[in-house]
């Protein structure tokens, strides 16, 4: 009697626990990373929406979560951008090394700027971004406010990344697993110098 007593509490704890969000029980979501002749790896990944660095070198084909509700974004060696949402196995096209990647619950992105936020955009919802080379080399790309990661595709080696609008944080990954952060206007530095893959502002 009292073991099955006991066995019913464990089976509505257990229950109990699968239906709490994955943020509130470990912040994190196992991805699994699959390449030719079922080769393969796990990461942990944060699901606060931080970019971490990817430091295994498989040639990656398909990409896997099991976990509902979180969406994870990855950057490939060769400018790929793989989006996996929630319960979801992924191709990565062509194949390549994935050199970062990030996730977040969702529905719990950042808050948008407030509408008196100045920006040099009428609608709001972009956000110009210049990055500067070496000998005045530069290129403007633009990207949604919306924290959606954008590929980019121009092989410049970037020294200083900047925006033109206030009140947006904007985080860019380089191929040499760079992560630079750009808070408002700011003019950052990128250490060192390297192509920039991905972008993402909110």
């Amino acid at each position: 009697m009292k073991a099955s007593t006991v066995l019913g509490l464990f089976v509505a704890y257990a229950a109990t626990a699968s239906a709490i969000p994955v943020n509130q029980r470990n912040h994190q979501v196992e991805i699994t990373f699959i390449g030719a002749a079922d080769a393969q790896f796990t990461q942990n990944i944060p699901t606060d929406g931080s970019v971490v660095s990817i430091e295994n070198p498989l040639s990656v084909s398909h990409i896997s979560s099991n976990t509902a509700g979180v969406q994870c974004t990855f950057n490939g060696i060769d400018h790929s951008v793989t989006v996996v949402n929630g319960v979801q196995w992924v191709d990565v096209g062509p194949p390549q090394t994935q050199v970062t990647g990030s996730c977040q619950v969702q529905g719990s992105g950042s808050s948008p700027a407030p509408p008196s936020t100045p920006s040099t955009d009428p609608t709001g919802d972009q956000v110009h971004v210049t990055f500067m080379g070496a000998a005045d080399a530069q290129f403007t790309q633009t990207f949604p406010s919306n924290g959606e990661w954008v590929q980019i595709m121009n092989p410049l080696s970037i020294s200083h990344i900047q925006t033109n609008t206030e009140g947006v944080t904007c985080i860019f990954n380089g191929i040499d697993h760079s992560v630079t952060t750009v808070v408002g206007t700011q003019l950052v530095d990128v250490g060192p110098p390297q192509t920039q893959i991905s972008g993402s502002c909110a």
